[in-house]
């Protein structure tokens, strides 16, 4: 059966290929081999799987399918012919040479292998050509060269065409093998910088994708004159000398992926030596003074490629460990240049900037604890810098740099924030205009306050991990809620407010959106305890937060936007958002309600719109203007009782708004539906929220009143419980309900009197009224005065 399938597939293949659909003949033909052991059978299909290999242009497949059918039919005349075409494309042209030979004499009349066979051979005969001509180009180039009697143009232009050649494969293999780094090295000791920066570049392509050429190069030149030519004032040149050795790292460490054959292929070097020692030198002319500023930044850029670990997956961090050991001292000196001092060394505006990156890189490629407490220990004489008022402003300012990585350690930043003199210095500095301050301080309070964001730990991974004894990070001590508390505590007491405010006021070149996610975060989690938030009033925190809330990235804008609902919700807004302000803090809070923030934002931001209408019909306007309405409706249905208590109360705010109260009285909605059934609620705060939104829409609009009765059937029952709750507020509002339906329309009062809530009304009446129901029982007998007005009741004396 198997035999047969296999026989209907190459069929149907076959019809794939004449529809010139030759992906889908390839997997009829691959389907078929699976199936078959006939050697005729294999052979067919492999033939016919190599002419779809050559329609598609997978060559090496194509070439690879021909040979699998020759060596069943070595007189196989069509996978011969379909080979020789594969290969000839693939360049390989003396193999395809041989093919097509076989062709023609298996077919001597054939005038497609006679062609392919004038073709090929001329082909061959011209890479000869070349490949002569590259010689006695080589050759013809070393004799001007060598020759001191040149003209000097005519050596100018030979160098720079060693440098094309030297970017070719072949090329610079004959450079090679006619002794060209000889030549090269006495190009060199000219000194004249074209003839240099011609060797260089030529010296560089030699190197790129051949490991055992670069080794050579690396030992004829020596990394120390290397390293010297990098180290010149000479802009192109220093560049020229880095990617020189950034094509012998590359070479020796097995970046550059080119595909290498033959000896070179065979060749295994031990390169960990070569590598250590150019890292060591390179680290070496961090400190020299006799390097250049744009020396020691190609220096840095080395550093940074090529030490840290791109990959993480990557176990092995040893380079950046031994950098650490023999190099971080000499960085941070680097970084601790003070420009104006004659001893500084040779800086151009980015060494320091280049220097700090490094930093942060190397820490984050530590993988341990330990690994982490030595670089801190290195670094601690360095943080105290931030505190020395002797020294220039720029100098510190890369102290705060440090800090900016090393206070993701929580020993650092629970030290840091003890350190009084340490936190105003830092907040002093942060009022300059400084762009790089101003990040590097947000970002250490963040790492103080713990304000980054924490990926959640699944507790089943973690003991997956521990089982499989995988490391397992486990959270400091001193970053738990109790200390992330004190820390803030501190940094309120130290100014840090005050710090704040300034640094939001910076103009927006120098305040990046980055930077103001940042204060965001910080503000966020200075904000977090009820308790600090009169501390933050009043130290301009809530005037502060309005511009992070309304520019910035998403997540800093939701961040403004969450601490500013915590404020709007327990301040008074006329002194947290003094004047126009309070406006503006409309718009954050109400982009808060939506189903894609967390439930805290949700409720947070329902508060501070609650407290925000409950104070002027102008902020009920500006909130209806936003279009709050919908989304606060829309938590009035949340299961959750907290944000459908927030809801409900903002609700009762906000229909004192005429505009509110339209909505209401238009016909096809079940606004006042919900309200009345709001105040059958179990939830005594959803009740009393509830009862007061009713009590004053019904004030409001006898229509109201009306449309009440007929939103739904329990009206009455609901009523009635209002007018007897345990809780005095409610109660209150109940009767306030019940007083203005009364007062609405006779016949609804006296539908109202021939219930039970007549009798309710007449046994809160009667009771003598102390000083806590004073409100309740004035109200009853208010609603029985107004059913006597009607005569449906007489007084009894």
């Amino acid at each position: 059966m198997a035999e047969v399938e296999a026989v209907q597939l190459k069929e149907e293949g076959n019809r794939h290929f004449q529809l010139q659909d030759y992906k889908a003949a390839t997997n009829s033909y691959s389907q078929a081999l699976k199936l078959t052991k006939d050697k005729a059978l294999l052979a067919t299909l492999y033939r016919n799987r190599a002419a779809c290999g050559l329609k598609t242009e997978s060559y090496v497949q194509a070439a690879s399918d021909a040979s699998r059918a020759i060596d069943i039919n070595s007189s196989d005349i069509k996978a011969l012919y379909r080979r020789c075409q594969a290969l000839e494309h693939l360049g390989k042209l003396d193999q395809a040479f041989k093919d097509v030979q076989r062709c023609a004499t298996l077919e001597p009349r054939n005038q497609n292998f006679q062609e392919m066979l004038r073709r090929l051979n001329t082909s061959i005969q011209e890479k000869l050509r070349v490949q002569f001509s590259t010689d006695s180009r080589v050759q013809k180039m070393f004799e001007i060269l060598l020759d001191e009697n040149s003209e000097a143009d005519k050596r100018e232009k030979a160098a720079n065409n060693l440098i094309v050649l030297g970017r070719e494969e072949a090329g610079a293999e004959k450079i090679f093998q006619n002794n060209g780094v000889a030549l090269l090295l006495q190009l060199l000791d000219t000194k004249k910088p074209e003839l240099v920066l011609a060797a260089v570049r030529t010296l560089s392509g030699m190197c790129s994708g051949h490991q055992a050429r670069a080794t050579v190069i690396l030992h004829a030149v020596r990394i120390d004159r290397i390293c010297s030519l990098m180290a010149v004032e000479n802009e192109e040149m220093s560049l020229a000398v880095c990617n020189l050795l950034q094509a012998i790292i590359d070479s020796l460490s097995g970046e550059d992926k080119r595909e290498h054959r033959g000896k070179e292929e065979a060749l295994v070097l031990d390169t960990k030596k070569d590598l250590k020692q150019i890292t060591s030198h390179l680290l070496d002319m961090l400190v020299s003074k006799k390097v250049s500023g744009q020396g020691r930044d190609q220096a840095l850029n080395l550093l940074n490629k090529n030490v840290p670990r791109k990959d993480l997956a990557i176990h092995d961090n040893s380079r950046t460990i031994y950098v650490v050991d023999n190099g971080l001292r000499k960085i941070l000196k680097v970084v601790g240049q003070v420009p104006d001092l004659p001893s500084c060394l040779p800086l151009t505006d980015n060494t320091r900037m280049l220097a700090s990156i490094l930093i942060n890189k190397l820490y984050d490629d530590l993988r341990c604890d330990p690994e982490r407490d030595h670089f801190r220990k290195i670094c601690e004489e360095y943080i105290t810098w931030l505190c020395n008022m002797s020294i220039d402003t720029r100098t510190r300012r890369w102290a705060v740099e440090g800090l900016a990585y090393l206070t993701l350690d929580a020993d650092v930043k629970d030290d840091f924030v003890q350190d009084v003199p340490a936190l105003q210095a830092m907040f002093e500095l942060a009022k300059t205009s400084d762009k790089t301050i101003l990040y590097s301080v947000a970002t250490t309070l963040v790492n103080c306050t713990n304000s980054y964001d924490v990926k959640e730990v699944i507790p089943e991974l973690v003991q997956l991990a521990k089982f499989s004894k995988q490391h397992v990070p486990e959270e400091h001590p001193k970053d738990k809620k109790d200390f992330i508390d004190m820390r803030v505590k501190r940094l309120l007491k130290a100014g840090v407010i005050s710090a704040l405010a300034c640094m939001v006021k910076a103009d927006s070149a120098i305040l990046t959106d980055q930077t103001k996610e940042l204060l965001a975060r910080v503000f966020l989690a200075l904000c977090d305890n009820p308790k600090d938030r009169g501390t933050i009033v009043a130290q301009g925190g809530g005037k502060a937060l309005i511009p992070l809330a309304l520019e910035g990235t998403d997540v800093g804008k939701v961040k403004a936007a969450h601490a500013l609902a915590k404020i709007a919700a327990v301040s008074n807004p006329d002194i947290a958002f003094p004047g126009e302000r309070v406006y503006e803090v409309v718009r954050p809070l109400v982009r808060l309600l939506d189903t894609q923030r967390d439930g805290l934002q949700n409720y947070e931001a329902l508060l501070g719109l609650t407290n925000l209408s409950g104070r002027s019909d102008k902020l009920r306007q500006k909130i209806f203007k936003e279009r709050a309405l919908p989304d606060i409706e829309n938590y009035m249905f949340e299961n959750h009782d907290q944000l459908r208590q927030a809801a409900t109360e903002c609700m009762c705010n906000m229909v004192l708004h005429k505009e509110v109260q339209e909505r209401f009285l238009a016909d096809g909605n079940d606004r006042l539906k919900l309200v009345v059934l709001l105040c059958g609620e179990d939830d005594d705060k959803v009740q009393n929220a509830a009862a007061g939104a009713l009590a004053m829409l019904t004030a409001a609009h006898k229509k109201l009143c009306l449309k009440m009765t007929q939103v739904t059937t329990q009206w009455l029952e609901i009523l009635q419980r209002l007018c007897l709750h345990d809780q005095l507020s409610v109660q209150h509002r109940g009767l306030v309900i019940a007083y203005n339906l009364l007062a609405a329309d006779a016949e609804l009062a006296k539908k109202l009197v021939e219930s039970e809530l007549l009798e309710i009304l007449t046994v809160v009446g009667k009771q003598e009224p102390d000083e806590k129901k004073a409100e309740v029982v004035q109200t009853a007998r208010e609603c029985l005065i107004k059913c006597m007005d009607y005569g449906f009741i007489k007084p009894v004396s």
